[in-house]
C-alpha cells in the first residue's frame, strides 16, 4: 500500500504524463546511445584480448628478397627474440566470375602449424593442397568467391591458373579484405611452382622474448636482426613494426569509440537539461500545494525527496526502456567493429562493471538534474507559496517585442511566448543548439576530409603505376613503356624506407621516401617552402608538411640524419610542400639508386585516354609490351582506386562521428516538445480566454507552432558559432583516430540551410500535438484551469 505522498507523487506524474512521456524517451534514447557505445566498447576490449592477442602476433616484419634456409636459426640467437618465422607474401590477381581483383596470397611450409599470428581454418579444408585456394574470410563476401569453384590466380605476368576454392581460414592479424579492397588467400607452395612464381620465403617475423616492451623497444630488436642479416650477405628491404599488442585498426577504433562516447555524455547533459525543464514545469503549477504541504507539516527535506523520487521513477523507466536497446545495439555495433578489426567477438556478455554504470548513471541522472530546481522550489516560504499567482511576465523581451512595428498581433504574442520563461528557453536552445552544432560540425568535417584527399592526389599527375619484377635501367624501362600506345607520358620511379636518426639510439617510424627524377612532369606537390628538387641535389630532401609535426624544428636549409637502407648520412632540407596528411620525404631517384644499388622497380604513366576501361586496357597492353621487352610485371596499381580505398576509410570514420548528431537530434526534438508542452499547460487560462474572446482552433494552432519555430530559428542561430569548437573537437578526434586534415570553420551554406530546414520540420511536428492539445479545451474547462 503506497503512503499518500506517493500517490501524490503519481498522480503529478499522471498529470503530467505527455511531458513526463517526452522527457522520459529523451533520457532514454541518450542513455540507449551512450549505453551502446560503451557496451560495444566493452566486448571489443574482451574479443581483442582473446582473439588478436591470443594469436600471439608478430612483434616485427622483416621483408627480403629470399630468406635463407639457415636464417631463422640465426634469427633465433639474437638477443631478445623469442620465434622467428618465414613466409612468402606474393602480390597476385585474382579473376572471380569475370572481375578481376587485387590479391595478397600468403605461403609458408605448413600454415596450420603457424606459431605467429596463428591462423584458423573455419570450413572446407586446412590447410590448402596443391591447386588449391584457402581465402581469409574478410575477403569473401567482399570477392563473392565461394567453397568449390574455380577462381583464376595470376602473379605478374606468369600464366593465370584456376584453383580451387577449397576452404576459409581466418587471419586476426590482417586488416579486413573488404576494407582493404583486397583478397586474402594461402596457397601451399607447389601452387606457387605450378605459376611458375619462387616460392622461396621472402618475410621474416619475430616474436620479442619482453612483451612489455614498447614499439621503439621492438624497434631495437628489429634493427638488430637486420644487422645480423646483413652480416650474413642478406638484403633488408623494409621493417614494420606495429605498437605491440595492437592491431592496426585498435588505435583507430578505441579513439572513435572514446569520441561518440563523449557526445554520448553529451546527448545526456541534454536530457538531463529537459529533465531541468520537466520538473520546473511541474513545480511551477505547485507552488501552492507546496506551501499546504509546509503547512501541514511537511520539512523542506520531505517535500524535497518527494519531488525527488518523482525524478528517480523517471530514471528508473529510462533505464527500463533504454538498457534493452544498448544490449542489443551494442552487440549489434560491437560486432562491426571487431568485423573492422577483423576477428569475431568471442562473448556477448557484457562485465557487470558496465551494467551497473550505465543503471547507476540512468537513475541518478534526473535527481542530480531535479536537485536544484527543487531545493529551490522547496525552500519558498509558506506564506510566498500561498500568495503564488502562476506565471508573470518577464520584462525584457517582451518589452522589447511591443516596440516592433508591423508585425501581426498573434506573431507577436508567439514572439512574446516564446521569451516568457527565459530559463526554460535557454536550456531548450542549448539543446537544439547542440544538436545543429554537432550536425554542422560533422558536414564541416566531410568537406576537410574530402578536401585534404583532393590535395593529396592533386600532386599525383599520374593515372597507374606499374611494379616490375626486376629492378631495371630507368631509361630502359621508360622508353618500353612509352612505345605502348596511348601511353602519354612515362617515368620511372624508385623508393626506400627512411628512418630518422636523432643521435640517441631510439630508431623512429620508418617514412616512405619517393624518389622521383628531378623535375618530375608526373609528381607537382604544392611548394610551401624553399624550393623544388634539382637534379644535383645528391643529398638534398624536400619534406612533406606532415613531418613537421614529428620534427617541428625541421625547416629550409635544416640538416637531417637518415638511415636508408642501412646508410646514416646527413641530408639538407631544400624545401617542404603539401604532402598530404602521412609524413613523407621526396629525394631524386639518382640519390636513392646510389643508395640501394640497384635500378627502378615502378613506372608511372599518364594516359592519353580517359575512363576506367581505357585505362584498364592501357594496362594490359602495357604489361605486354614490357614482357616482350623483358619486362615481367609483378603488380599494377590505379590512382583511382587507391583514392577510392582511402576515402572509404576516412568517410567511414565520419559517418560514425557524425551519427552522433542524429542521436542530438531526437534529444534535441524531444526536448522541444516537451517545452512546448510544458508552456501550453502553463497558459491554459490564457487560451481560455483566446477563446472565450473568438479564437478559432486554426488561430490557437499556429500560436503555439509559430512559438515551436521560433525556438528551433534561434537555437538555429545559437548553432552557427556553436559549430565552431564542435568542428574542433571533431577534427581534433578524427586526426587521432585516422589522419591530421586541416579544419574548416565557417560552416557551408548548404549544410547550413539544411539543418535550418530540418529543424523548423522538427519544430513543426514536436509542436503540434500541443498544438491540438489546446486547440481542443473547451473554453470554460480553461478558463477555470489553476
Amino acid at each position: 500500500m503506497l503512503s499518500p505522498r506517493w500517490r501524490k507523487a503519481l498522480g503529478d506524474l499522471r498529470a503530467h504524463r505527455g511531458r513526463t512521456l517526452l522527457a522520459t524517451l529523451a533520457i532514454a534514447a541518450s542513455l540507449a546511445g551512450a549505453g551502446t557505445v560503451l557496451n560495444a566498447w566493452a566486448l571489443v576490449r574482451v574479443a581483442t584480448r582473446e582473439g588478436f592477442d591470443a594469436s600471439d602476433p608478430p612483434a616485427a616484419t622483416l621483408t627480403m628478397d629470399v630468406v635463407p634456409p639457415d636464417l631463422l636459426a640465426r634469427v633465433m640467437r639474437v638477443p631478445g627474440v623469442r620465434l622467428a618465422e618465414a613466409r612468402r607474401v606474393v602480390a597476385a590477381r585474382i579473376a572471380i566470375d569475370g572481375t578481376t581483383y587485387g590479391a595478397r596470397l600468403f605461403v609458408s611450409d605448413d600454415p596450420s602449424a603457424q606459431r605467429i599470428g596463428r591462423l584458423r581454418g573455419e570450413t572446407g579444408d586446412w590447410p590448402p593442397r596443391d591447386d588449391e585456394l584457402v581465402i581469409e574470410r574478410s575477403s569473401l563476401d567482399f570477392s563473392g568467391a565461394a567453397l568449390g569453384t574455380t577462381v583464376r590466380l595470376g602473379v605478374g605476368d606468369s600464366p593465370v591458373r584456376g584453383v580451387r576454392v577449397s576452404g576459409i581460414a581466418r587471419d586476426v592479424t590482417l586488416a579486413p579484405g573488404w576494407m582493404e579492397h583486397v583478397v586474402y588467400g594461402f596457397v601451399s607452395r607447389g601452387t606457387l611452382r605450378a605459376m611458375g612464381v619462387p616460392d622461396a620465403p621472402d618475410e621474416v617475423r619475430i616474436v620479442v622474448a619482453d612483451r612489455s616492451l614498447d614499439q621503439a623497444g621492438v624497434r631495437r630488436v628489429a634493427l638488430a636482426v637486420r644487422d645480423t642479416i646483413r652480416a650474413g650477405g642478406g638484403v633488408v628491404r623494409d621493417i614494420d613494426v606495429p605498437v605491440p599488442g595492437e592491431h592496426e585498426h585498435a588505435a583507430q577504433m578505441d579513439s572513435l569509440l572514446f569520441t561518440q562516447g563523449a557526445f554520448g555524455l553529451l546527448a545526456l547533459l541534454c536530457a538531463a537539461l529537459l529533465v531541468v525543464n520537466l520538473i520546473t514545469g511541474m513545480l511551477a503549477t505547485q507552488v501552492r500545494e507546496i506551501g499546504i504541504l509546509k503547512t501541514l507539516g511537511g520539512s523542506t527535506a520531505q517535500i524535497a525527496r518527494l519531488y525527488l523520487g518523482v525524478a528517480a521513477a523517471l530514471g528508473v523507466a529510462s533505464v527500463a526502456l533504454a538498457f534493452p536497446v544498448a544490449v542489443v545495439a551494442g552487440r549489434a555495433y560491437g560486432t562491426l567493429k571487431a568485423d573492422l578489426l577483423n576477428f569475431d567477438l568471442s562473448t556477448t556478455s557484457l562485465p557487470a562493471w558496465v551494467i551497473v554504470l550505465q543503471v547507476s548513471t540512468g537513475v541518478l541522472l534526473p535527481v542530480l538534474a531535479a536537485a536544484w530546481p527543487v531545493r529551490r522550489a522547496c525552500a519558498i516560504p509558506v506564506a510566498e507559496a500561498l500568495r503564488d499567482v502562476g506565471i508573470t511576465e518577464s520584462a525584457a523581451a517582451p518589452a522589447m517585442l511591443h516596440r516592433i512595428g508591423g508585425v501581426h498581433r498573434p506573431l507577436l504574442l508567439s514572439l512574446r511566448n516564446a521569451f516568457r520563461r527565459r530559463q526554460r528557453l535557454v536550456l531548450t536552445l542549448l539543446t537544439l543548439a547542440s544538436a545543429g552544432a554537432v550536425f554542422l560540425g560533422a558536414r564541416n568535417l566531410r568537406r576537410a576530409v574530402l578536401g585534404a584527399t583532393d590535395l593529396m592526389f592533386a600532386a599525383q599527375r599520374y593515372d597507374f603505376s606499374l611494379r616490375v619484377v626486376a629492378p631495371a635501367d630507368p631509361d630502359s624501362l621508360v622508353t618500353a613503356a612509352r612505345a605502348t600506345d596511348g601511353v602519354a607520358i612515362a617515368e620511372a620511379w624508385t623508393g626506400a624506407t627512411a628512418y630518422i636518426d636523432h643521435g640517441d639510439g631510439l630508431p623512429g617510424d620508418g617514412i616512405p621516401v619517393t624518389a622521383a627524377p628531378a623535375g618530375s612532369a608526373l609528381l607537382a606537390p604544392p611548394l610551401i617552402a624553399g624550393r623544388p628538387l634539382r637534379a644535383d641535389d645528391t643529398r638534398g630532401i624536400v619534406i612533406g608538411r606532415a613531418l613537421l609535426r614529428l620534427e617541428p624544428t625541421l625547416g629550409v636549409d635544416s640538416m637531417l640524419t637518415l638511415d636508408i637502407n642501412g646508410t646514416r648520412a646527413a641530408w639538407r632540407v631544400v624545401g617542404i610542400v603539401e604532402g598530404g596528411a602521412f609524413p613523407s620525404i621526396h629525394a631524386t631517384r639518382d640519390a636513392i639508386m646510389a643508395l640501394t644499388g640497384t635500378g627502378v622497380s615502378t613506372i608511372v604513366v599518364r594516359s592519353a585516354g580517359r575512363g576506367e576501361a581505357s585505362q584498364l586496357d592501357l594496362i594490359q597492353r602495357l604489361r605486354a609490351d614490357l614482357r616482350e621487352r623483358g619486362h615481367l610485371v609483378a603488380s599494377s596499381s590505379r590512382v583511382s582506386e587507391a583514392r577510392r580505398v582511402l576515402e572509404d576509410h576516412l568517410l567511414m570514420v565520419v559517418e560514425m562521428l557524425g551519427a552522433m548528431g542524429w542521436l542530438m537530434l531526437v534529444v534535441g526534438g524531444l526536448g522541444l516538445g516537451s517545452t512546448m508542452a510544458i508552456a501550453v499547460m502553463e497558459r491554459t487560462r490564457e487560451i481560455g480566454v483566446l477563446r472565450a474572446i473568438g479564437a478559432r482552433d486554426g488561430t490557437i494552432m499556429r500560436l503555439v507552432i509559430v512559438e515551436g519555430v521560433v525556438m528551433a530559428v534561434l537555437g538555429w542561430l545559437l548553432a552557427l558559432p556553436l559549430s565552431v569548437p564542435v568542428t574542433v573537437a571533431l577534427g581534433e578526434a578524427f586526426g587521432r583516430i585516422m589522419v591530421p586534415v586541416a579544419t574548416r570553420l565557417r560552416p557551408e551554406a548548404s549544410a547550413a540551410l539544411a539543418w535550418l530546414l530540418l529543424v523548423v520540420a522538427i519544430a513543426v511536428l514536436a509542436s503540434a500535438w500541443p498544438a491540438r492539445r489546446a486547440a481542443r479545451v473547451p473554453a470554460a474547462r480553461a478558463l477555470s484551469y489553476e
